[in-house]
């Protein structure tokens, strides 16, 4: 039971003292004393049906939060998975093409022409491939495919992560963190001129537990403004996932930057 429904126990436990005092110190009760007592043990049954609603009630809401969080990170997710998807079949679909115009150019006899094509095939070929920002897998396709929005965007960015391949976090959590922080900056930055759009992501292991910080260019007014319909529940997903992992979250606005870190054990 929690500390404080604890002390709601004082109430019941006085009546009781009350009554024992009464009865050793042979004093006799008349109608209203009776009557009191049964009062008293109306109102402690009310109170004791009180603290267990209570009790059901925020297990209720513990429970649909932890819901809520799930759908979330399966949610972007499947987003990712789909645009991925997506990028792969627009690729296959180019390279079939540029292939088809190499052969076209031997079969003329073409072939410095065809020479020239499959050099800049090769080109195409390494751009697509994956940039390694750290050792770990998941934090590369996370970013790899937020680097797009950041481009779209025009912002600046200057990443530093030190994350190795071995951690103890689920990777869809591992996924959850890293879009939410992301996520949060690229909505304050989308409100700012451009040439103010600034991001700072650094992520290093200190000891068993995994520091993520996530510093961006911000307007005061977006950094204190409450939650909207469909919005701010990144700060909540990551609120959850750091007590989830025996860690921390904390989050501030200080001139013109709003910094927000992450402590998650993660070995």
């Amino acid at each position: 039971m929690k500390k404080e429904n604890l002390l709601f126990l004082v109430i019941p436990v006085s009546q009781i003292l009350i009554l024992l005092g009464n009865i050793t110190g042979k004093r006799s009760l008349n109608f209203w004393g009776y009557g009191g007592i049964v009062l008293s043990v109306a109102a402690d049954l009310l109170l004791l049906y009180v603290l267990i609603w209570s009790s059901r009630r925020e297990k209720l809401r513990k429970e649909l939060q932890e819901l809520s969080y799930l759908q979330e990170t399966e949610r972007m997710q499947n987003e990712m998975l789909e645009a991925k998807q997506k990028e792969l079949l627009d690729m296959r679909s180019d390279f079939e093409k540029r292939l088809e115009e190499i052969r076209e150019k031997l079969k003329r006899g073409e072939e410095e022409a065809a020479c020239l094509e499959m050099d800049a095939f090769q080109v195409s070929l390494d751009e697509t491939r994956p940039a390694d920002y750290c050792q770990n897998a998941v934090v590369n396709a996370i970013l790899s495919e937020k680097e797009k929005e950041f481009q779209k965007l025009g912002i600046k960015t200057k990443l530093a992560l030190m994350i190795p391949r071995g951690l103890k976090l689920d990777p869809l959590h591992l996924c959850s963190l890293f879009s939410n922080l992301i996520d949060n900056a690229l909505e304050a930055l989308a409100e700012i001129p451009q040439e103010r759009r600034e991001l700072e992501l650094n992520a290093e292991m200190k000891g068993a537990y995994l520091f993520v910080k996530a510093r961006n260019a911000s307007e005061k007014s977006h950094a204190v403004r409450k939650r909207r319909k469909g919005r701010g529940y990144g700060t909540q997903i990551l609120q959850e996932l750091a007590k989830t992992y025996e860690g921390n979250y904390q989050a501030g606005y200080e001139k013109g930057w709003y910094t927000a870190v992450v402590m998650v054990k993660a070995v």
